[in-house]
């Protein structure tokens, strides 16, 4: 018989603690609420539990649901095997870790796990802890005869009364439950309060949160027999003599003499929270099938349904897996990299949905959750391909967003200089020449093969073909008639191309005050922002920090000390016109670069910038640092606010 691969005892303090590290705050109210719901659960409750509250002043959070239950062989398993829970394990189900390596960390003390099945009707019982060696056990009790005298050590009990702990375990079991679940924690000692969760320094977490997590976590909440699972948070507070809801909340007399009122609270999930008066659609973003559904809420409805003590009140964006939202960013950089500009994304909810990797399709591009369930990663161990998505959804975005966007534009009061198109195409037009880098452009006639960058040739605000797929439609118009895919040279390359050199589309520039998320920096490039000025359609933005302090004392130096009889809203003017051009001109220039050959390996492989050097070469760090100290920005503002202010007034 071969020998298997097994893990020691010892190594299993290790793995859970690091599984505990990967989950992050409230995984283990996930992997419970998860549990119960395979269970068939059409009640899932966190409760707190009421005899030792009342009899010793102990706060227990109990997880209780009316599922099937576990026998007690299977819950000897569920609660001691690292790796296996009586539930298939593969990459797309379940792995056997995620509720023991969520809770034993922060409840040493113990686990108690009470169920009821057909076969059990009285109830099973398990206490798990960890030792003084750091391992994980099952508590034993000793078993009796009938004349009370001792016949063995056992470590699966009928619920029973136990004053130790001031409750009789046997009573926790609510009316509703016939057959079911019930999880006690109970921290790291007997008095142990654990209503509040993980109370870890670098989690700390609480019932608010609680309840917003998993509202956030849940996509929508699962119907059983058609109605919704019945998923309830009970949070705690003290009695006012001003309460008026006695009928739907229980209230409890401590030990102290405190009054606490117990409150049920309901989980929705995500889904319910985004209004019905949002418009939608969906985008195909990807040859695998992921589509984006979008949602945006118009005024004046408010863009989160239901109130903070339930849900954060920002829309975000989420990948849903099996029904559960992860990888949720609020972030502009998220929102940009889908042409959801800063103007509409406080409005605009994304739900991207990629295709599930399989085992039975192992061919087949997917995505798979980290054993942790805490994030998600594609076929191959790659990163999830957020650029390429968004691109994508950039490249067929939807009419209403786009006109959703362009009435914010409207009432902004930003102002763009009307000549920004001339003074850009003069600009660019004297670069091109003095840029050699080579290029190879997609050609039927081409005999140099490569895969496509991703970007195309073309004149300003080209936009390369739409992927099929999206009941969106363009946000914008302008660009060319057949645009040409920039390559990258490869032997092994997906398409044909031939050497050229074209001016590509370039993007416009903008100042304005940034945000405190943002304001350390003096620009920020967003490629996928589509502006129309002076009939001229841009695709990409360079945005300008105008209350920077290195632009301020910039704007100041020039009116105050150069030319301080002009109007000084004229000096500035110039400034910012100079140093815009300046930043699209850095902002072509790295962009060009992509595909150039720098060097060759000892193999004598060539050596090439890629789409990933051009990023770092525009990131908002890398792009104020090319703004600083340029000398001939200085100069070009002195020679042209001569011919338009006259004399400087220190010479």
């Amino acid at each position: 018989m071969p020998r298997y691969v097994h893990v020691p005892t010892e190594a299993t303090p290790h793995l859970i603690r690091q599984a505990y590290e990967a989950g992050g705050p409230y995984q283990w109210a996930r992997e419970a609420w998860k549990n119960s719901e395979e269970s068939g659960a059409s009640i899932i409750h966190f409760g707190i539990e009421e005899q030792a509250a009342e009899r010793q002043g102990v706060l227990r959070r109990t997880i209780m649901d009316n599922g099937t239950g576990m026998r007690p062989e299977d819950l000897k398993v569920f609660l001691t095997t690292f790796g296996g829970g009586g539930k298939p394990i593969g990459v797309d189900g379940n792995f056997g870790q995620g509720f023991k390596s969520s809770v034993l960390p922060w409840n040493p003390y113990g686990v108690v796990v009470i169920s009821y099945t057909a076969e059990a009707p009285d109830g099973a019982m398990l206490w798990i802890y960890r030792d003084g060696d750091g391992n994980y056990a099952l508590r034993e009790w000793s078993a009796e005869d009938e004349n009370g005298e001792f016949v063995s050590l056992t470590d699966v009990v009928q619920p029973f009364i136990d004053d130790e702990h001031g409750c009789d375990w046997s009573r926790i079991r609510p009316p509703w439950m016939t057959t079911g679940t019930i999880m006690v924690l109970l921290g790291s000692g007997p008095d142990s309060d654990t209503w509040m969760g993980d109370q870890e320094p670098s989690r700390k977490e609480t019932v608010d949160d609680l309840i917003r997590y998993l509202n956030s976590r849940l996509i929508e909440v699962p119907k059983r027999d058609g109605t919704p699972i019945e998923t309830t948070v009970v949070d705690l507070y003290a009695k006012r003599s001003s309460d008026r809801r006695d009928t739907r909340d229980k209230t409890v007399a401590l030990p102290d003499g405190r009054a606490m009122v117990w409150r049920p609270r309901r989980v929705y999930g995500l889904r319910h929270y985004i209004p019905d008066a949002a418009v939608t659609g969906t985008v195909t973003v990807d040859e695998h099938g992921t589509e984006v559904d979008w949602f945006y809420v118009p005024e004046p409805e408010d863009p989160v349904g239901g109130t903070s003590d339930y849900i954060v009140q920002r829309p975000n964006v989420v990948v849903d897996y099996q029904g559960e939202a992860y990888h949720a960013d609020r972030s502009k950089s998220r929102y940009r990299l889908f042409g959801i500009t800063d103007e509409i994304m406080g409005r605009t909810w994304l739900i991207v949905r990629p295709p599930i990797y399989s085992d039975s399709r192992p061919t087949q591009w997917g995505v798979i959750t980290q054993a942790s369930r805490h994030m998600l990663f594609g076929k191959g161990g790659l990163e999830l391909p957020w650029e390429e998505w968004g691109d994508a959804f950039f490249d067929n975005f939807p009419e209403e967003l786009a006109k959703a966007r362009e009435a914010a534009r409207a009432r902004d009061t930003t102002q763009t200089d009307p000549s920004m198109a001339k003074n850009l195409a003069r600009i660019l037009d004297r670069l091109n020449p003095r840029f050699k880098a080579s290029r190879v452009l997609s050609s039927s006639l081409g005999k140099v093969l490569g895969n496509p960058t991703g970007s195309f040739a073309g004149s300003p605000g080209s936009r390369g073909p739409r992927p099929a797929g999206g009941t969106g439609r363009p946000g914008g118009t302008g660009g060319t008639s057949g645009p040409r895919h920039v390559l990258v040279p490869a032997t092994a390359g997906s398409m044909q191309g031939s050497p050229s050199r074209v001016r590509g589309g370039y993007p416009a520039f903008i100042w304005k005050r940034f945000d405190p998320d943002e304001c350390r920096h003096l620009g920020q490039y967003v490629p996928n922002d589509v502006h129309t000025i002076d009939q001229t359609v841009y695709r990409g933005v360079v945005y300008l920090n105008s209350a920077h302090p290195v632009f301020v004392q910039e704007f100041n130096h020039w009116a105050d000390q150069i030319w301080p009889k002009a109007d000084p809203t004229k000096v500035q003017e110039l400034v910012q016109r100079v140093y815009g051009e300046e930043a699209v001109a850095h902002v072509v220039h790295a962009q060009r670069l992509n595909g150039t050959l720098v060097g060759k390996t000892e193999n004598d492989e060539p050596i090439r910038i890629g789409e990933e050097d051009v990023r770092q070469l525009l990131e908002p760090a890398a792009l104020s640092a090319a703004l600083l100290g340029l000398v001939n920005v200085e100069q070009r503002i002195l020679t042209q606010g001569g011919g338009l202010f006259g004399r400087r007034a220190d010479s």
